[in-house]
């Protein structure tokens, strides 16, 4: 598995983003917030689903209707954001997402520029892209 290092985009497959999920879970403390920014269909809940399943939860559902899911795992909550139906900013006051980072193991939020100065800061951020085969992504950390 190729190592993410900021500013350089690496090739992975799904079996690669379920390695990188791996490490994203073992090595991010608590109350960790991770953002993940790409176009539609570029893997990011691809990679939440990775995620809970290394976590031990439930399997993460894209958040069609909700805009958060959680998912509880044996070592602490799981929160899903996808802020992509923002209208406004000012729209992600309602979702209080401070307070539920405070409250999560880890809180992965997709579209965070969407919520602008309301989503928590990154402890890590990941930007998703489309690859020219269509069983791999581009994957690079900016954070």
């Amino acid at each position: 598995m190729p190592e993410l290092r900021v500013g350089e985009p690496v090739r992975v497959s799904l079996a690669d983003l379920s390695s990188h999920a791996k490490t994203v879970w073992r090595e991010l403390p608590q109350r960790s917030v991770v953002w993940l920014t790409g176009d539609l269909g570029s893997g990011k809940t691809a990679f939440v689903a990775a995620i809970t399943r290394v976590a031990g939860a439930e399997a993460a559902r894209s958040p069609t209707y909700a805009l958060i899911h959680e998912y509880q795992a044996p070592d602490g909550l799981v929160a899903h954001v996808d802020c992509y139906r923002l209208r406004s900013p000012e729209e992600a006051l309602d979702l209080d997402l401070l307070a539920l980072a405070a409250g999560a193991r880890l809180t992965l939020i997709e579209w965070p520029e969407r919520a602008g100065a309301f989503a928590p800061p990154p402890d890590l951020h990941l930007r998703f892209a489309h690859a020219d085969d269509s069983d791999c992504r581009l994957l690079e950390r900016i954070v």
